[in-house]
């Protein structure tokens, strides 16, 4: 997601690997991977869609895929799961949407850097506001020091914040966004071709910009869904309740494995 990257799932992938093979990936621009040039890539819902099924496809798996999304993680993952959905083991969803709920209305501090432009660029990048104020406002429990430290480190200069800025301005709030149709088509197939996927909701409850109403939507969608509600969780759940996710989620991943094949986890 943004500002996150993969140390985000530390905890989830130490204890998952004891059963199945684990993968993260950082998206373009975002923690340790490349830092490609504005006029070099398009830092687009697309773009990323389009990395993510050349990475999958250079790794050849061959089991299916469990997987585990978070925030931008959930579109990205989910529009490459709806032209490939037979390669798709179950999907967990934590914190993340595919369209907004009647009456949602993004929460001021993630409006202040989309709509103010040049000021939201000028404060992702120049002065990392962005990656700082997730850091704090993003968890219940404050963040130990190490974890702090841990998810600012990619983000020293700004130069390495590119991408946080270009992750906001690609949020698509209306038809006229050049990411609105690649949303709103995953949104339609994620209904068409993916409704007999095991699906799991993993939720921070007091996230500030996927808020109760987020997780109400995908919860009248998908009644049957297997749910963890957390009311004590933030955006960066896995840093409030690791414990509490990680057996919730072990236990769904294995019910829903094929022991003859196996599974990868993959996650987003």
């Amino acid at each position: 997601g943004n500002p996150s990257w993969s140390f985000l799932y530390r905890r989830l992938i130490a204890g998952l690997s004891l059963d199945f093979r684990t993968l993260a990936l950082d998206h373009l621009g975002m923690g340790y991977s490349s830092r490609p040039a504005a006029e070099a890539y398009g830092f687009r819902l697309a773009d990323r869609v389009a990395d993510f099924t050349a990475w999958l496809a250079a790794l050849n798996l061959k089991s299916p895929i469990h997987l585990v999304v978070h925030d931008w993680g959930g579109p990205i993952a989910l529009a490459w799961a709806g032209r490939e959905p037979h390669r798709v083991a179950s999907i967990t969803l934590m914190n993340t949407a595919l369209r907004r709920p009647p009456g949602y209305r993004p929460p001021w501090r993630l409006a202040l850097f989309k709509w103010l432009a040049p000021l939201g660029d000028w404060l992702a990048r120049r002065h990392n506001c962005f990656a700082r104020g997730t850091a704090r406002c993003g968890v219940v429990r404050p963040l130990y020091p190490e974890a702090r430290a841990g998810f600012l480190a990619p983000y020293r200069r700004p130069e390495d914040r590119l991408a946080l800025a270009r992750f906001i301005e690609d949020i698509p709030l209306d038809s006229g966004h050049p990411s609105f149709e690649l949303l709103a088509r995953t949104d339609r197939l994620f209904d068409e071709v993916l409704a007999d996927k095991p699906l799991a909701l993993v939720w921070g409850l007091r996230d500030f910009v996927f808020d109760r109403r987020v997780f109400r939507d995908w919860s009248r969608r998908r009644p049957a869904a297997e749910t963890l509600a957390l009311p004590e969780a933030g955006h960066y759940l896995l840093e409030d309740e690791p414990e509490l996710i990680f057996k919730f989620l072990r236990a769904f991943l294995l019910k829903h494995s094929t022991p003859a094949f196996g599974a990868e986890v993959e996650a987003g």
